[in-house]
């Protein structure tokens, strides 16, 4: 829908009914080997560094929230790093059929030998403006969130151990959709940004002029 938005334009269901009678229910799974490595790490550090700079920035204002946000800055920026090069082999291996035969190992060997070991990097300004709303979304939310209904639980006077995996669930559950929206429109820069051809690809600054 991202790739070619003027194709798939009526909905979730219409588009995936569409690319599996044109393209058959395997193509449901293209880019899934980039996105199962890249999101693998992508998350090891992300929640291994929000955890980590929790701590860190703990004194730095007097606002919990603030310093959570100072912390989910950070996780997801090296997040972000990691994330460029998987991230461009698996649009790439969705949004063009020149790519569709590749593999994890391949796509990133074929980016390296057309356009060098850094290029990928090109599109960092692109990811952090994904990643760094979605970590700030998903990460401090849930902790705000987990918060929040632990009070009202025990308000109820439900115990916090019987309360911690409803809890757990229906925080992450809520963290979910606020990251889902917060990262949405960097989403779709970070998409124009790799797909196509890169002589063809726009800059960050002219997909948000």
């Amino acid at each position: 829908m991202q790739t070619e938005p003027e194709k798939y334009n009526h909905g979730v269901l219409h588009a995936a009914k569409e690319i599996v009678s044109q393209e058959g229910v395997g193509y449901l799974l293209a880019g899934l080997g980039p996105t199962v490595v890249g999101y693998g790490l992508e998350g090891a550090l992300k929640f291994g560094f929000y955890e980590t700079f929790k701590s860190v920035f703990s004194n730095t204002t007097p606002y919990q929230f603030v310093n959570y946000l100072l912390a989910s800055v950070v996780a997801g920026a090296v997040a972000s790093i990691v994330l460029c090069p998987m991230e461009e082999a698996r649009i790439k291996m969705v949004g063009d059929a020149a790519w569709a035969k590749e593999n994890v190992v391949s796509s990133i060997l074929r980016l390296v030998k057309e356009d060098g070991l850094l290029a990928s990097f090109g599109g960092l300004p692109a990811m952090l403006s994904k990643q760094i709303p979605y970590t700030m979304g998903k990460q401090v939310s849930f902790d705000l969130i987990a918060q929040l209904l632990y009070v009202v639980a025990a308000h109820m006077a439900i115990t916090k151990a019987d309360a911690k995996l409803g809890i757990s669930v229906g925080a992450a559950f809520l963290a979910s959709i606020v990251a889902c929206i917060s990262s949405q429109p960097g989403d779709m820069i970070l998409t124009a940004t790799y797909k196509g051809n890169r002589g063809d690809s726009k800059s960050f600054g002219a997909i948000v002029a």
